[in-house]
């Protein structure tokens, strides 16, 4: 929990030093939690499908944050170093 709040003080931090308007700093970070959320929402469609065949694709916070970040190649990454490991 001590992470999450780190990670989100360093986030901001970081937007705010950009110097952009505190409205575009909000709206940016919004819009990459929501892709968050839909990532965690990919992986878990993605993880019951591939549980079918009897893999298993892991459904934590990196995940979702590599599949946000990347979008389809994260998943194919996510999905390649399951199958891999």
């Amino acid at each position: 929990m001590k992470l999450v709040i780190i990670v989100c003080s360093l986030v901001l931090l970081i937007l705010l030093i950009a110097k952009k308007p505190l409205s575009k700093v909000f709206e940016g970070l919004s819009f990459f939690l929501f892709r968050v959320g839909f990532s965690f929402f990919l992986l878990f469609g993605v993880h019951l499908l591939l549980g079918f065949f009897g893999f298993f694709v892991p459904i934590n916070l990196f995940t979702g944050t590599v599949v946000a970040a990347l979008g389809v190649p994260g998943v194919a990454s996510v999905l390649v170093i399951s199958i891999l490991v």
